[in-house]
């Protein structure tokens, strides 16, 4: 029996390493978030290119994390809250990948629009609509760490607002192509980049989803 508190000492000792890995993942996916929505403002073609080939590395820690995770399950067979510490991160991870993908494509986008000093409004919308999601994505990360559902449920609640600024885009963009054809392209551009933004949203709403599922066991979704 002398066995076993070594066996949960090792158990629990794996568990932080994967939390500390989603935490790292998360704080790349926040930098990659904020260099590239810079880029949409002080374009500079080297950073972009960086970007871009950053998102590798991303999808590298997304796998780590999945192998850990798979893992863990096959040699400690977890239950119960064991099982949802080790499972959901691989989740987590998937959602921290797709937030990942759309940096990548506003640092892609950066480039098309470099050439162009139209949509004023809507660029300065959509520099606080990252704003806004780097807060949201620190937060949800504080709250994973800290099992913290009250933060989790606060990030769920302020993705309102980027919805609203996504639909305030959208609408901003018809009326500035309805009132001329000029730059039209760029108006799309953005139109696109606002919708990336609020899937990006999304993603950290899932996140928050899967904090309170590995808190509580109830998954939020499919209660809804």
């Amino acid at each position: 029996m002398e066995a076993t508190p070594h066996i949960m000492s090792r158990y629990d000792k794996d568990l932080r390493k994967l939390e500390r890995r989603i935490l790292e993942m998360g704080r790349q996916v926040r930098d990659q978030l904020s260099e590239a929505t810079e880029a949409l403002e002080n374009f500079d073609a080297g950073d972009v290119e960086r970007l871009v080939a950053f998102d590798r590395t991303i999808n590298g820690l997304y796998q780590d994390i999945y192998s850990r995770s798979e893992r863990l399950i096959a040699l400690r067979q977890p239950m119960a809250l064991d099982l949802r510490q080790v499972l959901l991160p691989i989740n987590i991870a998937h959602e921290l990948e797709r937030i990942g993908d759309h940096a990548k494509s506003t640092a892609k986008r950066a480039g098309q629009l470099a050439q162009s000093d139209t949509g004023g409004p809507a660029r300065a919308v959509l520099q606080d609509m990252s704003e806004k999601l780097q807060e949201m994505l620190n937060d949800v990360l504080r709250a994973y760490e800290n099992g913290d559902i009250e933060l989790a449920a606060e990030i769920r609640d302020r993705d309102r607002e980027i919805d609203q600024m996504n639909k305030a885009i959208f609408e901003m963009q018809v009326e500035t192509i309805s009132g001329s054809h000029k730059d039209g392209e760029v108006q799309f551009h953005l139109v696109l980049l606002a919708r990336g933004f609020e899937r990006v949203g999304d993603h950290i709403v899932n996140i928050a989803r899967h904090v309170h599922q590995i808190v509580t066991g109830i998954d939020l979704k499919a209660a809804d």
